[in-house]
């Protein structure tokens, strides 16, 4: 097993390492300024899903565009009807690398904000996170540090209401204005 997965993994980091966007055109980046939001997340539990939705709902509410991509950890129907796009682990090759068109679509366009909405995160999705082009990136902080800008640490990871309190949170705490000072 160990070199199958030695094999693996050295395959996985030379695609990400020819893979990652470069960092050349990346910009200061905060919630209130932030137009395009992209959220990655696990689609297989349906209340997950519905806990997902509901904050994307809230996010459009404040005039943020969201685009999502889901992966499901199960060999889901790809003609299933669903309001985001998504992928199965079919679309994984052995190496664990994510093919898919509906990942194509969400990784050519940059985003102000990218979330990486799953507290306990997988290979799947990290690889996705780290080919995602964002201003700000947020994910767990069980991810791959080269993946985000802020990660986030919640004690139930069971659960993702504390975990986008917790986003939203740090949203608010860090994007506060200043007025300059009058000396």
């Amino acid at each position: 097993m160990g070199l199958i997965t030695n094999i693996q993994s050295y395959l996985r980091n030379r695609y990400l390492k020819n893979h990652q966007p470069k960092l050349k055109n990346r910009k200061q980046m905060n919630f209130p300024n932030a137009r395009s939001i992209g959220v990655l997340f696990d689609a297989t539990d349906l209340d997950r899903r519905n806990e997902v939705l509901a904050y994307v709902k809230d996010l459009r509410q404040r005039e943020k565009k969201v685009t999502l991509l889901g992966y499901f950890s199960n060999k889901q129907e790809k003609t299933a009807n669903f309001t985001f796009n998504f992928f199965t682990k079919a679309d994984v090759d052995w190496a664990k690398r994510p093919k898919a068109r509906d990942i194509d679509f969400f990784l050519q366009s940059p985003y102000d904000i990218f979330i990486h909405l799953n507290p306990q995160p997988s290979e799947v999705t990290e690889i996705i996170a780290a080919l995602t082009e964002a201003h700000l990136k947020v994910g767990p902080a069980d991810g791959w540090l080269e993946s985000y800008d802020l990660m986030v640490d919640v004690k139930d990871k069971s659960t993702l209401k504390g975990f986008i309190q917790q986003i939203e949170q740090l949203f608010k705490k860090t994007n506060v204005n200043h007025e300059a000072a009058n000396l």
